[in-house]
């Protein structure tokens, strides 16, 4: 009877790591896949910049400004993998299970504020997307907005979106 569930225990132990991930050659931690990054910024009840920002593993950033930016029109700029990394991994705490898009939860929410969206798109084109309206009077909403902001400084393009 013990030696049975030792056996059921075994299986159900080398199951779970041989299905459960997959490892990076010649490495131990699992192989996360390259996704492009996008930030863009969506209109409000006023004269709020309109934008979306992109930033792929290699490191190409485009910039498109729609309305109210410093820029109007679309820009491209490189920055190192390593600031693809950087900003890869800062927004990865708020990224939603893959492929779902989510809502950011805000007890009191503003109302004719812009949506800041966070996209994660896998080259075989499988979307997770989080929408965050601004300005959510929460101490997440602050850490939320302060975030994406350092996040498109990062990438070189804060001056370009500002409002105008």
């Amino acid at each position: 009877m013990v030696r049975a569930a030792l056996c059921l225990m075994a299986a159900v132990l080398i199951s779970a790591l041989l299905g459960g991930c997959t490892v990076a050659p010649g490495g131990t931690k699992p192989a996360r896949p390259k996704e492009e990054l996008i930030i863009s910024r969506g209109p409000c009840h006023g004269f709020c910049p309109v934008y979306r920002v992109s930033v792929t593993p290699g490191g190409l950033v485009s910039f498109d400004g729609v309305q109210h930016t410093a820029l109007l029109g679309s820009r491209t700029r490189a920055v190192s993998r390593k600031v693809y990394e950087e900003v890869s991994r800062a927004v990865l705490p708020m990224r939603p299970p893959t492929g779902s898009v989510r809502d950011w939860r805000c007890e009191h929410q503003p109302t004719d504020t812009s949506l800041i969206t966070l996209e994660w798109q896998r080259e075989d084109g499988t979307r997770t997307v989080l929408r965050y309206k601004l300005g959510c009077r929460s101490a997440d909403g602050a850490m939320i907005e302060r975030l994406v902001e350092r996040q498109l400084q990062r990438l070189g393009v804060a001056g370009w979106l500002r409002q105008a």
